[in-house]
C-alpha cells in the first residue's frame, strides 16, 4: 500500500503538502519521515499484457503527486527566479533567506508572492498565480505589519528580507515605482537604522546590509535624496566590515563609496540653487572644488581597478565598469546642467566624452544580459544616466529595447521608458 502522508501529518491527521519535506515539517522545523508501508502477503497475479479492448476502461494513474500552489512557487523562486536575479553581486546568503521563511509568515508569503508573479509572466495560465501572487503579497504586508510592532532580534532580521523582497514584488507589478520607494524608505531602511552598525558586521546582517546598500545608493542617484548610508557610523561600518573579511573584498566596493559621495554633492547642490535664489560665488566654488576632487577620485580608482586580478569573468567587475561609467556622466551633470558653473572651473565633461561613456554603458550592458545574471534592477541607473545623453537614434533604440527586455520581468521598467521618451521629445540634449 502507497502512503502519501509522512508521519506527523499521519499523527495531526491533516493533509500532507509540498513534497518532501512537508510544508507542515518545515514550518514546525520536524523531521519529514515517511510512513513505514505494511506488509502484504497476498500475492497477485499480473497478465503480461492487458486485453486491448479495456484500454479505455483504465483510469489513468499520474506520474507523480502535483504539488500544491505554495509548494510550487517556494521551488520557483529557489531554482528559477533567484538564480535569475544576482542583486546581490555575489553577497547573498541564501541560508538565511531559507531558514527565514520557515519561522516568519511575512517572509514566506513574501517569497511566493515573487514566485507566483514571476511564474504569471511565463506560465499560460498566468491569471491564476497572478491572483495567487497578489494574495500572498496581501499576507505578507498584513503579517509583517504585526511582527514589525512588536518584534524581537530574530525577527527583525526576516522583516528586513520580507520589506526587501516586497519591494521587488512593487518594482515587477507596478509600473510607477512608487511603492518600491515607499518599502525601501520607511520598511526596509527604517528597520535597519534602529539596529546599531555592529549587527550588520557578520553573520546573516552582513549578507543583508551589502545586498540592501546596492538598492539604497541607486534610490539616491535616480531620486537625487542624501542617503543615511552617507552618516559617519555606516561609512564606518563598511570599512569594519572589510577589515574583518578583506578576502572577499572588491573594487567595486571603493566605487559605492563614491557614488554616495556623488549623491550627497548633488543633492546639496541641488538644494543651495533651487532653494536659494542666490548661492554665494563662494558656495559655487567650494562645491565646484569638492566635484573636482570627486573626478580626480573616481578617475584613481578607475586606474587601480584595470589593474585588479580576473576582471574578465566576474559579475563584480561587469557592474562596476557600468557603475563607473554612469557616475562619470551623472557627476558632470550637477554642473553642466546648471548655468551657475558656466564660467567657474568644475568637473564638467566635454561631448566627447561623455558620448563615449554613453557607448561604453549600452555596450557593457548588451554584454552583461548575455553573460551574466545580474538582475535587471542593477541596469536602471546606468540606463536612465545614459539616455538622458543619448543624441543618437541607434543610441535611444538600444537604451529602449534594453528596457524592454528588462519590462518582461520588472514592469517599473516602463516608467524609465515614459520618461526618456518625454525628454527626447523635447529635444533636450544633456
Amino acid at each position: 500500500m502507497i502512503r502519501t502522508r509522512c508521519q506527523a501529518c499521519t499523527r495531526r491527521r491533516i493533509k500532507c503538502e509540498g513534497g518532501a519535506p512537508c510544508i507542515y515539517c518545515v514550518k514546525k522545523g520536524f523531521p519529514c519521515v515517511p510512513q513505514a508501508a505494511k506488509n502484504d502477503s497476498s500475492i497477485a497475479f499480473v497478465h503480461k499484457s492487458a486485453p486491448k479492448h479495456r484500454a479505455s476502461t483504465l483510469a489513468t494513474i499520474p506520474a507523480k503527486v502535483s504539488e500544491t500552489q505554495p509548494s510550487l512557487f517556494l521551488r520557483h523562486f529557489f531554482s528559477t527566479f533567484l538564480p535569475r536575479n544576482d542583486f546581490a553581486v555575489g553577497s547573498l546568503d541564501q541560508n538565511t533567506i531559507v531558514c527565514g521563511f520557515q519561522y516568519s509568515p511575512s517572509l514566506y508569503h513574501a517569497l511566493c508572492a515573487l514566485g507566483a508573479l514571476d511564474i504569471s509572466k511565463k506560465a499560460t495560465k498566468g491569471r491564476e498565480a497572478k491572483i495567487a501572487a497578489l494574495t500572498s503579497y496581501r499576507a505578507s504586508i498584513t503579517s509583517v505589519q504585526v511582527d514589525i510592532s512588536h518584534s524581537g532580534s530574530k525577527s527583525q532580521d526576516s522583516n528586513l528580507w520580507t520589506t526587501l523582497f516586497l519591494g521587488l514584488f512593487e518594482l515587477m507589478s507596478d509600473i510607477s515605482g512608487e511603492g518600491w520607494v515607499k518599502h525601501i524608505l520607511y520598511g526596509t531602511s527604517k528597520i535597519l537604522q534602529t539596529r546599531k552598525p555592529e549587527a550588520y558586521l557578520r553573520g546573516s546582517g552582513r549578507s543583508f546590509f551589502l545586498t540592501a546598500r546596492v538598492f539604497e545608493i541607486c534610490r539616491s542617484l535616480i531620486y537625487n535624496d542624501i542617503s543615511f548610508l552617507f552618516e559617519d557610523q555606516w561609512v564606518s561600518l563598511m570599512g569594519r566590515i572589510w577589515e574583518e573579511d578583506i578576502a572577499d573584498w572588491h573594487p567595486k566596493e571603493k566605487l559605492f563609496d563614491l557614488m554616495l559621495s556623488c549623491s550627497e554633492l548633488s543633492s546639496e547642490v541641488s538644494s543651495a540653487i533651487e532653494h536659494d535664489e542666490s548661492p554665494t560665488e563662494l558656495a559655487l566654488y567650494e562645491f565646484a572644488a569638492r566635484g573636482i576632487s570627486l573626478r580626480s577620485d573616481i578617475e584613481m580608482w578607475y586606474l587601480g581597478f584595470q589593474q585588479w586580478t580576473g576582471l574578465e569573468t566576474d559579475s563584480r567587475s561587469t557592474l562596476a565598469k557600468l557603475y563607473y561609467h554612469a557616475i562619470s556622466i551623472f557627476l558632470s551633470g550637477i554642473f553642466d546642467y546648471r548655468h551657475e558653473f558656466n564660467c567657474i572651473s568644475s568637473p564638467a565633461l566635454p561631448f566627447g566624452i561623455i558620448q563615449s561613456h554613453v557607448g561604453s554603458i549600452l555596450s557593457g550592458a548588451d554584454s552583461a544580459l548575455r553573460t551574466t545574471s545580474l538582475s535587471g534592477l542593477l541596469y536602471f541607473f546606468p540606463l536612465r544616466v545614459a539616455g538622458a545623453r543619448a543624441v543618437l537614434q541607434e543610441q535611444k533604440f538600444s537604451i529602449i529595447s534594453i528596457l524592454d527586455h528588462l519590462s518582461l520581468d520588472f514592469i517599473v521598467a516602463g516608467a524609465f521608458k515614459e520618461d526618456l521618451a518625454a525628454l527626447w521629445e523635447m529635444g533636450t540634449l544633456s
